[in-house]
């Protein structure tokens, strides 16, 4: 076999184990919110929480040539 080839195909599944490893962990760490998500976070402290607006119901018939 090539050896620059195994070394090669040797580098590039260790990249790839190692950022699949890296996702693994960092999905597991919890990050403080930033300091202005915090105040956005205590504005809308007193405001509920479901207010969304809710979109028209738009007729969903399908165009048939019948």
């Amino acid at each position: 076999m090539n050896w620059p080839l195994f070394c090669a195909l040797t580098l590039a599944f260790g990249l790839v184990i190692s950022n699949l490893l890296l996702i693994k962990h960092a999905a597991k760490l919890k990050m403080p919110p930033s300091p202005k998500q915090a105040e956005g976070n205590k504005d809308n402290a007193a405001t509920p929480h479901n207010t969304t607006q809710q979109s028209p119901v738009h007729d969903q018939t399908q165009n048939s040539p019948e």
